[in-house]
């Protein structure tokens, strides 16, 4: 069965929930079968699956930096064989533990690179530990494991014909120090390592071995900061970043065609998701009640269709995002018009500092917990049934150390919500490393730390039946 490869961003249980929310969709029917905190090894039911519906799933996923296609699979052991913590006094193991990657690697050149002869090559390695504050990352896998394979590609493919073969080389005081991190997607572009003969080979450690496989396509930087940093209207400190806009609209876990599903942020700012949204084809609507980010937004999205070479008229993005306040909103729209609800409620002034607890309780009950509320409202309306409310909420540190979240669960499940466990833990395999024992069937939210005065609180809702 094929398997694939699919690089973490730093938030790894964030970033499985994503993932796995598509996996449950029809296109990309599938389980995550092996992970790590920086890893998760995919089987897709449709083994045809096409390069392209790969390509599209990155575009769409905010938490995953690479896609890779597995080849092989060496057992920890063998992986501890070749390359033990103590080498000098186990050499009598590494010969047997290297000579059986030696066989994997060669049987791997040839699938990777049916022709040979007289070509020249440049081979990328990346190595992906359990964890980068794995110890055994940085005293073996960098010291010894970098220079193995790499050699060995060198070496390996000169000796069937290659007229050239030479490789990525890491910076020798980063090798040393052992806080090597592996080659940033921008660099599969950079060095063209999706061209026949160039290649990023990636080394994925679980606490079951080593996965082994070549990228096949990486999360686009410079789209990503086309679509951000050079958009025409921005406010930073406000703005939900696009991986997490991304996020959100990965968790409403729509079925494909997507250019027929209605997508709706009712605080959408400065028009992140939204711009997100249109990139992946949905038909999208927002409303803030600051009329400078409603024209804001609209400029964002109609420089977004010029980028993407698409045509969107003026007046159209116009009707679609509103100036209104969010008990309003349900003036402006059919009942059950919307087939997903995706938003960041900002609500909240920007901290310079620790706010003090009393000041900070006196700006939740007043300002911030009322349109939280009318949202579950109005969203209850807004929403057909069976679909979902993806969103964001903030947790805020005080000066005196403590933390202040607000009541989602009560405010959704009054108005008529189910709360949507986001990461399904039934769908994992349960780990024997404590590292992976994530909570089983109790939590319904996930955490990101944001800034160092608050974090964000992702949580999902489902719309019932009437």
């Amino acid at each position: 069965m094929e398997k694939y490869i699919f690089i973490l961003g730093k938030n790894y249980l964030l970033a499985l929930a994503e993932l796995d929310a598509y996996l449950q969709t029809s296109q990309y029917q599938g389980k995550i079968v092996d992970y790590s905190t920086i890893c998760a090894i995919v089987e897709f039911d449709d083994q045809s699956i096409e390069l392209e519906d790969i390509g599209n799933l990155m575009i769409r996923l905010g938490g995953v930096q690479k896609i890779g296609r597995m080849y092989d699979f060496v057992e920890l052991e063998t992986v501890n064989k070749a390359f033990p913590v103590d080498i000098e006094t186990n050499r009598a193991l590494i010969y047997g533990g290297r000579r059986y990657i030696d066989n994997t690697l060669k049987d791997l050149v040839f699938e990777l690179f049916p022709e040979i002869q007289d070509k020249s090559f440049f081979i990328a390695t990346s190595i992906y530990p359990e964890s980068f504050d794995d110890p055994y990352y940085a005293s073996v896998l960098v010291k010894f494991g970098l220079h193995y394979f790499n050699k060995f590609f060198n070496t390996y493919l000169k000796e069937k014909g290659a007229k050239k073969a030479i490789y990525y080389k890491y910076p020798q005081e980063n090798i040393e120090k052992g806080n090597l991190n592996p080659i940033f997607p921008h660099h599969y572009f950079a060095y063209k390592l999706y061209e026949p003969e160039r290649a990023e080979i990636l080394y994925c450690m679980t606490d079951l071995g080593m996965y082994i496989g070549r990228t096949i396509t990486v999360v686009d930087s410079n789209l990503q900061k086309a679509l951000d940093a050079d958009r025409p209207y921005k406010k930073f400190k406000q703005t939900i970043p696009p991986k997490f806009g991304k996020t959100l609209l990965s968790l409403l876990q729509l079925d494909e065609p997507l250019t027929d599903k209605r997508i709706l942020d009712p605080f959408c700012g400065s028009g992140t998701i939204l711009q997100f949204a249109y990139l992946m084809g949905m038909q999208i609507y927002g409303a803030d009640q600051v009329e400078e980010q409603v024209v804001g937004s609209r400029k964002n999205l109609l420089y977004t269709a010029d980028l993407l070479g698409r045509n969107i008229p003026k007046e159209e993005i116009q009707k679609r995002i509103l100036t209104t306040d969010i008990n309003t909103i349900d003036t402006h729209f059919n009942k059950h018009y919307f087939d997903g609800l995706a938003t960041e409620p900002v609500l909240l002034p920007y901290f310079e500092k620790f706010p003090g607890y009393t000041e900070m309780v006196k700006i939740i009950d007043e300002e911030v917990i009322p349109p939280y509320e009318q949202l579950f409202l109005q969203s209850y309306n807004l929403l057909k049934p069976n679909s979902r409310l993806a969103l964001v909420a903030p947790v805020v540190f005080t000066q005196d150390h403590k933390q202040i979240g607000l009541p989602i669960h009560e405010m959704a499940t009054g108005a008529g919500f189910k709360a949507v466990q986001i990461l399904r833990t039934d769908r994992f395999d349960a780990k024997e490393n404590p590292r992976y024992n994530f909570d089983r069937g109790y939590s319904k939210n996930l955490f990101d730390k944001g800034t160092k005065h608050l974090m964000r609180e992702f949580y999902v809702f489902a719309r019932p039946e009437e």
